[in-house]
């Protein structure tokens, strides 16, 4: 017997298709006067969809804020039981958690408070089930929202109490497995990101070095592209490394700088938020915004993956930090990597000899 039904396919004995309004009260939220502080940090759990955005188990049972008393009935709303099922019907829709305590909401979510006739985790389960269709139901032109109404007549499939209680248990069982899973890959994964920067730092410590300015090291690529510019993808910077640019060429696409293996490049304006790449061996060679600064290694003085990763570690980080320091948002060009050093701390090279 599956688990969750669905809609195209034929009930099992003993089920039967209903709409939530007829197995429990559906309630939406609001936000009290936030210019009055006698409203704000109280003792109620106020849930937003930024809330639910960021709760990783079945259950929530805090918020960023909370309100009073008096904030709670300046809105005319009534503080919602624990097991109401919370899902955010804007912004975007489709979070859904469990309340673990007593709560109220803003106006971005819709609160599912069940009958006797439906165990909370089961409707927990076959909301989740729905997401993508009740996502469907959205409309509205600055943003899309999920009316009251709509949920109301939003059918399910409900088989007896006695099997909503089985199936729940089986769901919650099988998500305790994978998110243990998930926390072991997280370790793993963890553990990968930080071997780089381990290997760095012992190469700083135990390896030889030749002390050198950055930009005695470094050689910088200026030249554009030129007449072939459409032949290669564009490529952009991001804190995770190296992705495809999220906006097309701009108005003179043949200044844009060709990044082939290997070389580094960063945005100029964003490097403190990690926004440094390379393209690696068996990368496809791009091209990427001539506003960016695209790096090599001088060839047997210092290599660019080494680089890199130096550059991207505490290490890196610190000499970035170091040439920013008291700007807003300054831009980190070649010769200011290349030359500058501040409060001690000098861009001489940490290069090992090759």
């Amino acid at each position: 017997m599956p688990i969750l039904v669905d809609k195209e396919k034929r009930l099992p004995a003993g089920w039967r298709r209903v709409r939530l309004e007829e197995v429990c009260n559906i309630v939406g939220g609001t936000t009290p006067d936030t210019g009055k502080s006698d409203y704000w940090n109280g003792d109620i759990v106020w849930i937003t969809p930024i809330d639910l955005g960021k709760n990783s188990e079945v259950t929530i049972s805090s918020s960023g804020r909370r309100i009073t008393i008096d904030g709670m009935r300046s809105c005319g709303i009534d503080i919602l039981p624990v097991d109401t099922v919370i899902m955010s019907s804007r912004a975007p829709i489709g979070y859904i958690s469990v309340a673990g305590v007593p709560f109220c909401t803003n106006q971005g979510c819709k609160s599912f408070i069940p009958s006797p006739s439906i165990n909370s985790l089961f409707l927990y389960w076959a909301l989740k089930r729905a997401v993508s269709d009740i996502q469907s139901l959205g409309i509205g032109a600055t943003f899309s929202e999920v009316s009251k109404s709509s949920l109301q007549k939003f059918e399910i499939p409900l088989p007896p109490l006695p099997e909503q209680q089985r199936i729940a248990a089986i769901l919650n069982e099988q998500m305790a497995v994978v998110d243990k899973a998930r926390a072991a890959a997280q370790e793993r994964l963890e553990a990968v990101k930080a071997l780089p920067f381990s290997l760095i730092r012992e190469s700083l410590i135990c390896g030889r070095r030749d002390r050198r300015q950055l930009g005695d090291c470094l050689i910088e690529v200026r030249n554009g592209v030129g007449k072939e510019w459409p032949k290669y993808p564009v490529l952009g910077a991001t804190r995770e490394g190296l992705a495809l640019a999220k906006e097309p060429v701009g108005k003179t696409p043949e200044r844009y700088k060709v990044a082939d293996p290997v070389t580094v490049f960063y945005n100029p304006m964003r490097i403190l938020l990690g926004s440094i790449s390379i393209v690696d061996i068996g990368d496809e060679t791009g091209i990427t915004s001539p506003d960016y600064v695209v790096l090599k290694g001088r060839e047997g003085i210092l290599d660019t993956r080494w680089f890199y990763h130096w550059f991207r570690s505490p290490e890196g980080a610190h000499l970035i930090n170091s040439l920013s320091r008291g700007a807003v948002r300054e831009r980190i060009l070649f010769n200011r990597l290349a030359s500058i050093s501040t409060d001690g701390y000098s861009p001489k090279d940490f290069a090992p000899q090759p």
